[in-house]
Order: structure tokens, then C-alpha cells, then sequence
């Protein structure tokens, strides 16, 4: 007997023995001929190397061609395309903690539960949670020119990579053994302005007879897209033609308040101070400050590194490198935090513990109350004197990962590595003031200043203050894994894997002092932080139990040091009729550690704008609709609150199950699949938005503060554990080519996904809620890919279509109509749907000189308008853009 044959046996054993304990799975693998020498690939799904990509889980594999044919710029566009993705988080999201950043949800499972991967291995989160709650993993700063392909794995991998993959894994297989170099430039610009973009890439890379070294490196600089520059799609104004619900802001220069005689601009000094009259007060129109997306700058670098050893190890490893600054822009604060009190001829400011009373109301703060009543008043002021709210956000990612691999007695395939990841977030913030600043103008003096009249810029200068955030979280990881043949069986050998990893995570987010303490006008903080580490073992066999018939099992075991432990196995079929015809079924327990932003997390502070339903009806308004009364408009439309979300040490952990069944059908010139899934979650966490707690009211009752007359003040938006929540689907793939002979070669590829039930259920008692019936999800979603390639010429054609679906608030104007009688026509309270297209074309002037153009959103379609969304720019930003059309030409070069 051969030392190797003994040593493989020895190894097979003590690993086969070790593993019983923890599992079972993989997907099927083909056996090659006697004479072939087939290799084996990892594929995303399972950690046995096999022969064939099709497993019994579904996984979606699109190659760096792929998303060049279709026209993407950067990863996030190629995944945003995916019609399993049900909504993404942009950098549209100006608004929001995390305006810099992006991520994408699968299956409707949210982006902190889908796992992000490059080749194999985890990245760190964002150490800024998005909305001040979600941990996520940040897909702006990807290596576009380093992917060879990305694996998209729809359907839960908890038995596989542990807690996160319970939508799905994303996975980026970057190229391997680049050799010589290549330089390519690409210069993009959308035809209605804004947005005009560059990028600039260059590859290296040099083997020897026993390594090589690739280095990826990409400079992006996109130019800023106002909401000025979209006109022609309606969203440069707060009065949007196509939403009867939009409206100027009504925190223009004016004063509110139980009294009357007060001070009233004319529409003409309206219009003097900088201000919009509305035709019943002096409003102000927003959107001239906003962006649409923001200014950025990117520089992305990954290296990575092989060197043999000797014939069976070799020496691994990758070096990434990225840096970004992204600056964006939003409207000018608006302020109503002064509270005036006229009694008698005294008039007395205050705002917290700050106080100060004048003696002679017809005198102090202009004379704006010299004949108003005895009452409670406040100023509604846009203070645009300071310019827009400025956020500049600069990145910096860094990884490093080194290690071994390579293979054990001829037959077993090994690795073992060390992972550091650290992500560093800086943001600065202009066009503030504190409360104490616009206090003492306010107060300033004898008699005080008015806020109705203009503000000179020596009194901003001197009432302004620059927040700032310094964030950082780490991951640093040791994992290693060992697969092969594990024993024989009469239909062919049976395959395992086995192995371990430890992961030590921890974050921090710090704002200013003043931020902190919540003394800055118009801006929370969500500061927080907390480590946690985590040790794993797992194990996978395939067994090979008829020639056609394969079970694969798969266990894994984590240890949390907050949470505990949990097992989480999956069970998969795969069963191969004919040599054509693949018919699947898995089913996998999942297991997810709460974020942890939402358990060691600060409060998150900040400011929002709701409509509060149920006050606005009481005083005899229309919720969305202008009312002449300002203190109506204002409880009917923009009513400005302050909201707390963050942490709840009291969570647990979530658990639930994924499954799939479906069949594969793959011959010559004809592929296609469909696969039925589900999942469901117990004890998914979540926050309600403050918006959506104004909206439904009476279910959430309990997270509103209200003061004496009823009127929203603040919302507690704290995370919490919801009863459940189960999302049902069909996801579909049809792929054909023609040979077409001389005239070349025509591929055709459609895909589509079909959400059958989105359902959640707060607490036991509560009733079950159909989130495509409330509103703001699309319930299905197909693309279609058609490729012309004849001798050195290739152009696609896409298209991309979203269906209609239920506008945002649709579920609160449902009831309101029902409970007064009216009538409700569904389709006037839909989102339309859309179809766009993109247009590309590539000609290869040589072997090493390759030529590009095409056309993005070809038919300029702009985003579809929520008749029911209140807020600007009434359309859903996780689902549409207002981009427009766009075009591109790009070169490459070899070298």
C-alpha cells in the first residue's frame, strides 16, 4: 500500500469521525471519466468543492462580462438589477445616518440579513447603522475591475457561513493569476445634466513558475445630481405636479401659535426674504438645496497573492485598500424650538432651561407681537441664511487576509487563514447652529432680534456650528476547512467538509458633545458601542445514495458571547432523472444575533416630519391635503417632531427557517429553472419609522408622545421583537442561444421573481399584516437580456421591469375612506409600473484593444410618483431613481 493511499485513509477517518458529531451535506458532484481530470470549484451555497454549479440551493452567477454587457458602472447597480433584490439603500437616501453608503435586501429580508463575501470570507459592517438601528455591509466601495464573477446564493445559508445569511449570500469571486496589464477609462454623463461620472482602472499582474501577484486599482469621481437638475421629472419643487399630496414647506418665516394680533408677512416680504408664499403663508421651497445624490470621489485598490510552497502548499493572501469622499447637500434647517409667552405688556422667551424676558412686547423682537393677545406662540423659520445642510463623509476601508492552502495526502483539499478587516467613518456637518447660539440672537440685546426679518452673516457666522462623527468598527477572523472523499458507496463516493472559525467584532461611533448631549438644532446623534466574538464549527457530507439521487446534510454549531449557542442544520435533495433535468429541495434552520448597534448602541436622536393622522383629523383637516388654518396645515403635513430609536438589551436572538423546491433544466441550446422558497423569521427585530407610527396610530399608540391639545411631539422608535414574519416566492430563469451561422450567435436571458405573501405579525394578539397590500413593495420583478455577438461586434439589449404596486401609505387611506364612507378606488393609490432599458455595444479592435458605448435608461424613464407618499420626492428610493437617461463610452487596453 502507497504512504499517500495509508494517509488519506488515516485522514479520512479522524475527519469523518470529528464530523458525525456536527453533520452532514453539499451539493452533487460529477464524476469524470477514468482518464479526465476534472476540477473542482467552491461554489457559493457550500464549502465541498464540486464539478457543477447548479446546486440544490439556487445561486444566480453573473460574470464581470455580464454586468459590462448590461451597462453597471459598479457593483451596487449589478446587484440593485438582481429581480431577487426587493429594495435597496442608495446614496439618494440624503436624509438618512448613512447617505455615503449602500447596501441592497434579498427576498425581503433586509440588508443587515444578507451576507456579503469576497471569495469566500466575510467583510466588515459599516460602523454606522443605517437609520441609527441596521448593521450592514457597505457595497459602495466594492473592487468593480477586480471581479471575475459574483455567486448570489438565494436562499438561507445559516449551516453554511453562520448568522447573517438569512435572505441570502453574496458572494464576489474576484480574478485569480492576472498576468501583464490593462489600463481602461470610462466617461459617463446623463443627457438632462448632473451626475457626470469618470473612471479611471488599472490591472497588473506577474507569475512566475511558482506564484503570482495581481493588483486591481480604480479611481471614480461622480459629479453631484441636484434635485435642480431634474425639472423635467417634476422633482425640482416641493409642489410636485403628479402628487396631490405635495406641498411647500410651511416652515418658511412665520409665526404660529393660541393667540392672535401677531405679525404676518405679506406675500411681498415673503418673497423679499428668500422665502415662497404659498398663497396662505410664507413657505419655502426645499428642494432648491437638495441633492438628489451626492458629489463623490473613489479610490478602491485589492491585491492578491499566491506562492507554491512546495506541490501541495502554497502561501495566499489579499490586501484591499479604499478610500472615499462623499459630500452631500440637504435643504437649510427649520426651527420651531422657541417657545414666545405674551401675558400682558411682558413677553418671555424660552427654550429648555433658557429663559429671558422683555418688559415691552410692542418694542422686543421687532415689534412681530406688539399687538398680539395673551397666548403661546413660536417662530416657524427656515433658516436658509446658513445654507444647506452639508454633509461631508470621508471612508477608509481596509482588509487583510493571509494563509495557507493546498492538499492533503493527493485527495484532500485545505485552508487555513487569518482575516483582519477595519472600517473608519468620518463625517463633518455644516449649516448648523446650537439652541444656545439662536437663543442668545433671538434674545440678543435690549429689545432682542426678530426671526422674520433677514439674518446678516456676521450673526450666522457667529451662531454656527460644525458637528462631526468619528466611527470605526473591526473584525478580525481565524478560520480553516478540509474537504474530499469521505467514503464509497455504490453509486459513487460521498464528499464532506469540515471546519472551524473564531470572529471578534466590535464597533464604536462618537459624535460631538454638543450632538450628543442633543443641544445642535435639526441634527440626532447615534452614537454607541460594542464588541462581541463568536467561535463556529461545521460540517457538510454528500452522499451519493442512488446513481441519480443525492442527499446532502450540513450542520453548524455558533457560540455567541451575548447571545449563546445554536445549531442550525439544512437538509438538501438533488435528484437527476435524466442527465438534463435537475429537481432540488433543501430546507435549513436560521439563526441571526441581533445587530449590534441595536443592543450596545446609544439612543438615536434625531428630528423627523410626520403627518399626524389622528390629530389632524380631530381639528377637521385632510391628512395630506393644504388647509388654509396654519396650525392645521402644519399637524395635516409637516409636523416637525423628535424621535429616539437605538438599543434594547432586552432583544433576542432571531430563528426561523428557509426552504426551496424546484428543477433545473439544462441542454444545449435551452436552460431554464424555477424554484418555489420561503422563509420566516420568529422574533425578527425591527423599529417602526416614526412616519408609520404617526400613520397607524392606534397600534402604536404606545411609542407616541402627545401634549395637552394631542398633538404628536415625539416617537420612541426602540427596536423590538415582532411575533414573525414569512415571505413566500417563485423565482424563474429561462437562458436560449441561437446559432445563427455567419450572422453570429444571439443569447437570450429572462429572469423573474414573484413574491406570493410578504406577511408579519407584531405580537401574538396582533393581527397579521400583508405588507404588498399596505403598500411599498412590488410583488414581482423580470428582467431580459438579449445579446447579438458576431466576430469581433457584441450589443444587448436589456430591459428591467418593476410591477405596479401599492403606494406607501395606501393601508391608512384605505381605512380612512372605509370608515367615513367614501369611495376607494385601488388603482388611484398605486405606484405605476416601469420598464426600462439599456443599450450597449462593444467592438474588439484587437485582440488586446477593446472599444464601448452604450445607453442606460435608454427611453429616459423617470422614477413612478407615489400618490400616497407625502414626503418628497414622492417616489420609493429603494426601488427608482431619478437619473434619467445616461450614456457611456469606454477603452481598455492590454498590455
Amino acid at each position: 500500500m502507497q504512504p499517500n493511499t495509508i494517509l488519506a485513509k488515516a485522514v479520512r477517518y479522524a475527519l469523518i469521525g470529528g464530523a458525525a458529531t456536527a453533520a452532514l451535506s453539499a451539493p452533487a458532484v460529477y464524476a469524470a471519466a477514468d482518464d479526465e481530470k476534472v476540477e473542482r470549484i467552491e461554489v457559493t451555497g457550500s464549502r465541498i468543492k464540486r464539478t457543477d454549479m447548479e446546486t440544490a440551493t439556487p445561486v444566480t452567477v453573473m460574470s464581470a462580462d455580464d454586468m459590462a454587457k448590461q451597462g453597471f458602472n459598479n457593483i451596487q447597480d449589478a446587484l440593485q438589477s438582481l429581480t431577487s433584490t426587493t429594495g435597496a439603500m442608495t446614496t439618494q437616501e440624503v436624509h438618512g445616518f448613512t447617505p455615503a453608503a449602500s447596501s441592497i435586501s434579498l427576498r425581503g429580508a433586509g440588508a443587515n440579513r444578507t451576507l456579503t463575501l469576497i471569495n469566500g470570507k466575510r467583510l466588515n459592517q459599516y460602523p454606522k447603522a443605517a437609520g441609527g438601528v441596521n448593521n450592514f455591509v457597505d457595497t459602495a466601495n466594492l473592487p468593480m475591475e477586480a471581479v471575475q464573477r459574483i455567486e448570489v446564493l438565494q436562499s438561507g445559508g445559516s449551516a453554511i457561513y453562520g448568522a447573517d445569511a438569512v435572505g441570502g449570500v453574496v458572494n464576489i469571486i474576484l480574478k485569480k493569476d492576472f498576468e501583464g496589464a490593462a489600463v481602461k477609462y470610462r466617461h459617463g454623463d446623463t443627457s438632462n445634466g448632473g451626475g457626470e461620472s469618470d473612471r479611471v482602472a488599472l490591472s497588473l499582474g506577474s507569475s512566475s513558475d511558482r506564484g503570482n501577484i495581481s493588483t486591481f486599482i480604480e479611481f471614480t469621481d461622480t459629479e453631484v445630481l441636484r434635485a435642480t437638475d431634474r425639472e423635467n421629472f417634476g422633482v425640482h419643487t416641493d409642489k410636485v405636479a403628479t402628487s396631490p399630496y405635495s406641498a411647500y414647506s410651511s416652515y418658511g418665516a412665520r409665526i404660529a401659535g393660541t393667540g392672535s394680533g401677531y405679525r404676518v408677512l405679506t406675500a411681498d416680504e415673503c418673497a423679499a426674504g428668500g422665502f415662497v408664499w404659498t398663497g396662505s403663508t410664507c413657505g419655502y421651497d426645499r428642494s432648491s438645496e437638495r441633492d438628489l445624490s451626492p458629489e463623490n470621489r473613489r479610490f478602491i485598490s485589492t491585491t492578491t497573492f499566491n506562492y507554491e510552497l512546495n506541490d501541495d502548499i502554497s502561501f495566499v493572501g489579499r490586501l484591499d485598500f479604499a478610500e472615499a469622499k462623499s459630500t452631500t447637500n440637504i435643504e437649510s434647517m427649520a426651527i420651531d424650538d422657541y417657545d414666545i409667552t405674551v401675558n400682558g405688556n411682558s413677553l418671555t422667551v424660552s427654550s429648555g432651561n433658557l429663559s429671558k424676558t422683555f418688559n415691552d412686547k410692542t418694542t422686543a423682537l421687532g415689534g412681530d407681537f406688539a399687538n398680539a393677545t395673551d397666548g403661546e406662540y413660536y417662530y416657524a423659520r427656515r433658516l436658509h441664511e446658513f445654507g444647506s445642510r452639508t454633509t461631508e463623509t470621508k471612508t477608509r476601508n481596509y482588509f487583510f487576509s493571509a494563509g495557507f492552502e493546498g492538499l492533503l495526502a493527493d485527495e484532500y483539499s485545505w485552508d487555513a487563514s487569518v482575516n483582519y478587516g477595519r472600517t473608519n467613518v468620518d463625517a463633518t456637518r455644516s449649516g448648523y447652529g446650537t439652541i444656545a447660539s439662536v437663543f442668545n440672537y433671538i434674545t440678543a440685546g435690549t429689545d432682542g432680534n426678530s426671526l422674520l426679518s433677514p439674518i446678516a452673516a456676521s450673526d450666522v457666522e457667529a451662531m454656527s456650528y460644525t458637528p462631526f462623527e468619528a466611527a470605526q468598527s473591526t473584525q478580525k477572523n481565524v478560520q480553516a476547512n478540509i474537504s474530499g472523499h469521505a467514503f464509497e458507496m455504490p453509486a459513487g463516493d460521498a464528499q464532506f467538509a469540515f471546519g472551524a472559525e473564531y470572529t471578534k467584532q466590535d464597533y464604536a461611533s462618537n459624535t460631538d458633545s454638543e450632538t450628543s448631549l442633543g443641544n445642535v438644532l435639526t441634527t440626532g446623534g447615534s452614537s454607541g458601542h460594542g464588541e462581541r466574538s463568536y467561535w463556529a464549527t461545521y460540517a457538510e457530507l454528500s452522499v451519493p445514495v442512488l446513481e441519480d439521487l443525492t442527499v446532502n446534510g450540513a450542520i453548524r454549531y455558533d457560540d455567541y458571547s451575548d447571545f449563546g449557542g445554536n445549531v442550525s442544520p439544512q437538509i438538501t435533495v438533488e435528484y437527476r432523472p435524466i442527465d438534463e433535468l435537475l429537481i432540488r429541495g433543501a430546507y435549513s434552520r436560521v439563526f441571526r444575533a441581533p445587530d449590534m448597534h441595536r443592543v450596545y448602541g446609544d439612543p438615536t436622536n434625531g428630528f423627523n416630519t410626520v403627518i399626524d393622522f389622528k390629530q389632524c383629523q380631530a381639528l377637521g383637516g385632510t391628512p395630506g391635503q393644504v388647509n388654509a388654518d396654519a396650525h392645521i396645515n402644519e399637524v395635516c403635513n409637516e409636523l416637525h417632531i423628535t424621535t429616539t430609536g437605538g438599543a434594547n438589551k432586552d432583544l433576542n436572538a432571531e430563528t426561523g427557517y428557509t426552504a426551496n423546491i424546484g428543477a433545473v433544466w439544462g441542454g444545449d441550446s435551452l436552460n431554464a429553472s424555477f424554484d418555489l422558497w420561503e422563509w420566516k423569521l420568529d422574533d425578527m427585530v425591527s423599529s417602526i419609522s416614526a412616519s408609520k407610527a404617526a400613520r397607524e396610530y392606534q397600534q402604536y399608540a404606545n411609542m407616541i408622545t402627545r401634549d395637552a391639545s394631542g398633538t404628536i411631539t415625539h416617537i420612541n422608535a426602540t427596536a423590538q421583537n415582532l411575533a414573525f414574519q414569512k415571505v413566500r416566492g417563485i423565482d424563474l430563469t429561462v437562458g436560449y442561444g441561437w446559432d445563427l451561422a455567419s450572422f453570429g450567435d444571439l443569447k437570450l436571458n429572462v429572469s423573474g421573481t414573484y413574491i406570493l405573501n410578504s406577511e408579519y405579525q407584531l405580537s401574538p394578539t396582533d393581527p397579521i399584516e400583508d405588507d404588498i397590500d399596505n403598500g411599498g413593495l412590488p410583488q414581482y420583478r423580470t428582467n431580459a437580456v438579449l445579446g447579438w455577438f458576431i466576430d469581433d461586434v457584441e450589443l444587448t439589449i436589456g430591459a428591467y421591469h418593476t410591477a405596479r404596486m401599492h403606494g406607501v401609505n395606501y393601508k391608512s387611506l384605505k381605512a380612512s375612506a372605509i370608515a367615513n364612507g367614501a369611495d376607494f378606488n385601488e388603482s388611484d393609490y398605486e405606484v405605476a409600473s416601469q420598464t426600462t432599458w439599456n443599450l450597449t455595444s462593444a467592438y474588439h479592435v484587437s485582440d488586446n484593444i477593446k472599444l464601448s458605448a452604450g445607453i442606460v435608461n435608454l427611453f429616459d424613464a423617470g422614477p413612478n410618483f407615489d400618490p400616497t407618499d407625502t414626503s418628497w420626492p414622492h417616489y420609493p428610493r429603494s426601488t427608482y431613481n431619478a437619473r434619467g437617461q445616461e450614456w457611456f463610452i469606454e477603452g481598455e487596453m492590454r498590455f
